[in-house]
């Protein structure tokens, strides 16, 4: 009797310390999340010198963006993507030669053997 006494004692203390580090996790996340933040903190901006708008949302900075630089980037990339359409088209016609070489060479090989 006393030992299954002390069974039951010590399985309740287990749950418990469970559902103490269940809610201390949950509690964690939430923080990690930036959930924590009040409704007052949770959304700020500011104008700096320059005229740029910074915006603070939850915790992360967001930023005016100049256009201009966007499409210079895109330009870039987008020439980027035509040098390898260029790259991927000389490998096939590449390969299609060598294969028609091969296949050639294996014809005549075939024809004298």
């Amino acid at each position: 009797m006393k030992m299954v006494a002390v069974f039951l004692l010590m399985l309740v203390l287990f749950f418990g310390g469970i559902l103490v580090g269940i809610d201390k996790a949950s509690e964690g996340i939430i923080e990690t999340r930036g959930y924590s933040v009040s409704d007052d903190d949770a959304i700020g901006s500011q104008v700096d010198e320059n005229g740029k708008a910074e915006v603070n949302v939850m915790g992360e900075n967001l930023q005016q963006i100049n256009l201009e630089n966007k499409q210079e980037e895109y330009q870039e990339v987008q020439s980027t993507h035509l040098t390898q359409k260029v790259a991927g088209n000389l490998e096939r016609g590449v390969k299609w030669f060598y294969n028609q070489l091969i296949h050639t060479a294996y014809q005549l090989v075939q024809a004298f053997f």
